[in-house]
């Protein structure tokens, strides 16, 4: 897919750092290639597919995250490991923000939460990107 896509995690309707162990739990096994001075990490899965992450990690956590240049199937997978890890949503560009859980809903900022989904898979991100 080669659009971006918005990954933060909110607390009491602003923006909140995310883990850095759940970024490192969740991608770190399927870096292939990276270069932390530029915050750049890119990903290859078993399915063959790809994705570009760039990430900020500092000593305890990451402000936010963003995917481009990715892959449908285990890559989406691995999102929605990662969003369940540390707690965050998916901002998808002109589509509604992708929960975790639903109790996310609650810590978005007002404009978010009327439309906002739960998924469980990436099958389920996938569904919303193409909805785009």
């Amino acid at each position: 897919m080669s659009y971006d896509i918005f990954v933060q995690r909110f607390a009491h309707g602003d923006a909140a750092p995310m883990a850095r162990d759940a970024f490192l739990a969740t991608f770190e096994p399927r870096v292939d290639r990276r270069e932390p001075q530029n915050n750049y990490w890119h990903i290859s899965t078993d399915d063959g597919g790809t994705a570009d992450i760039h990430a900020a990690l500092t000593d305890n956590s990451l402000g936010s995250l963003m995917i481009s240049r990715f892959s449908a199937g285990a890559v989406l997978d691995l999102l929605v490991t990662f969003i369940v890890l540390a707690d965050a949503v998916v901002l998808p560009p002109g589509g509604p923000t992708v929960l975790a859980h639903e109790g996310q809903r609650r810590h978005l900022p007002e404009e978010l939460r009327a439309e906002a989904v739960v998924v469980q898979a990436g099958v389920d991100v996938e569904r919303v990107l193409q909805n785009c």
